[in-house]
């Protein structure tokens, strides 16, 4: 499965680069993320949970930054496996930033691949892609909580 977007956040390229370093930050961030270890500066565990119709999972999450540069371009590899039955799950997250119209804000261009095995793909892919694209607006939507939502004229900072 493949998913891609852009966002902005209320925060200077500097600290949502810090943000995004730090994997006590961003498992904030992320829905049912939990017991995050750091391993090192590129490498950390954590259990992160998925619920696709009647069936849960939590998958024990080997992260590693496989690339990065400071400031500009940040990527992940994350590989798991289900704590119980046989579902496992590897992605690939990239995630350019540049500072935005304003020096206070970053804007982030993202992508990701996930690729999913095992009983939770017997929901089928639909379903499982609808669950992974509400996971990921869920974690952009924290994000911005973070970070800071920037106000536009359709978010009422002009108008309202």
């Amino acid at each position: 499965m493949e998913f891609e977007g852009e966002f902005s956040v209320a925060s200077t390229l500097s600290e949502t680069w810090a943000f995004l370093q730090d994997p006590e930050q961003l498992g904030t961030v992320i829905p049912n993320c939990q017991n995050i270890e750091v391993i090192d500066d590129t490498h950390y565990t954590a259990e992160i949970g998925v619920s696709v119709s009647h069936i849960s999972v939590t998958f024990d999450v080997n992260a590693e930054i496989i690339e990065e540069v400071e400031e500009e371009y940040l990527e992940f590899k994350l590989t798991g496996n289900a704590k119980d039955g046989d579902s496992r799950m590897e992605a690939t997250v990239a995630v350019d930033l540049s500072e935005g119209e304003d020096a206070d804000v970053t804007d982030l261009d993202w992508e990701a691949r996930v690729d999913v095995t095992g009983r939770i793909m017997n929901m089928g892919s639909r379903i499982v892609k609808s669950v992974g694209q509400r996971q990921i607006n869920k974690t952009i939507e924290n994000v911005k909580g973070e970070l800071g939502e920037v106000e536009t004229e359709e978010s009422g900072g002009l108008l309202g």
